[in-house]
């Protein structure tokens, strides 16, 4: 089985979906992104992942799409799946998704920063979550504990911060943030 995806993966395998999209006749596709995918497509870059995180319409009838490009590829058959789909803010702040292709038949979106920080602000995974933290930090201008509790609480009402991403925080912000990280060239998925 081939190793963890690069962002041309990413963007090929994206590009294959749409592509079999439209020789299937599907309609009405939405491939909304979030996660590791979104950050090294959209946003700057970071380590490969090994899947694409994302809300999927209709996902029933692009599994075997999915499935398929997996066996060809020689990549997990789960390499863009819908498990982070329940850890998406509903119920605070709406997630302002941002359109990366739009053919009127096949969408892809990709989450804002700000979901995105509160998303790994709610995982808060050290070692794991820490770098895209740090670079979400700086495209978020927030440079404070109080300030990162804020924009999570937007997105997440009633949950404050767990002890494990406050200590990661404070250990963040007593390094220091980096420069703002560079923007990958947009993707082309038609």
């Amino acid at each position: 089985m081939a190793g963890p995806l690069d962002l041309n993966d990413l963007v090929s395998g994206l590009r294959e979906v749409v592509k079999r999209a439209h020789e299937a006749g599907i309609r009405d596709v939405s491939i909304r992104i979030v996660g590791g995918a979104a950050l090294r497509i959209a946003y700057f870059e970071r380590a490969t992942t090994a899947d694409i995180d994302a809300q999927i319409q209709p996902l029933d009838q692009l599994e075997p799409i999915i499935r398929q490009i997996a066996s060809e590829r020689d990549w997990p058959a789960d390499w863009l799946n819908d498990k982070a789909t329940i850890f998406i803010p509903r119920w605070g702040r709406s997630v302002e998704w941002e359109s990366l292709f739009d053919d009127e038949n096949v969408s892809i979106w990709i989450a804002p920063v700000e979901a995105l920080l509160a998303m790994k602000l709610n995982a808060a995974r050290p070692g794991r979550d820490t770098e895209d933290i740090v670079h979400l930090l700086v495209l978020n201008d927030i440079h404070t504990v109080a300030a990162a509790e804020q924009l999570f609480e937007d997105f997440y009402p009633g949950d404050g911060l767990t002890e494990r991403a406050v200590l990661l925080l404070e250990r963040i912000f007593a390094k220091g943030l980096p420069d703002r990280p560079s923007a990958p060239p947009r993707a082309d998925f038609s």
